[in-house]
């Protein structure tokens, strides 16, 4: 539905695709200052399930026919999943080569879905 919503009507991409994945998972509660403070230093990430590739799996087939004809099209895809305040997910898919500003290292987005 929010893929829908974000695609405003437009057709399926067609061709080569690249997407960018950004998994938060909200800090628990229960975390110690010291575990917050490792956080904030980028030495504490989440390995905890969800699985990381279970959570991409479930989200490319579900934009199959929405956002793309299907996630095979999908040839450039960077995923990172880190703690947040709030537990959030955010999509960008985009035809490969159109730079349109993926928020990672090296590259591209024309599809932003946050839920």
């Amino acid at each position: 539905m929010l893929a829908a919503t974000a695609m405003r009507g437009h057709p399926p991409f067609e061709g080569p695709l690249e997407a960018t994945f950004h998994i938060n998972v909200a800090i628990p509660k229960s975390f110690t200052r010291q575990q917050r403070l490792l956080i904030r230093e980028e030495k504490l990430w989440p390995t905890s399930k969800p699985d990381l590739d279970n959570i991409v799996k479930l989200l490319c087939d579900a934009m199959n026919g929405v956002v793309y004809g299907d996630d095979k099209q999908i040839v450039d895809l960077y995923v990172c999943k880190k703690y947040a305040q709030h537990g959030s997910t955010t999509v960008m898919v985009s035809i490969k080569g159109t730079d349109n500003g993926h928020d990672r290292p090296e590259s591209s987005g024309s599809l932003d879905v946050e839920g």
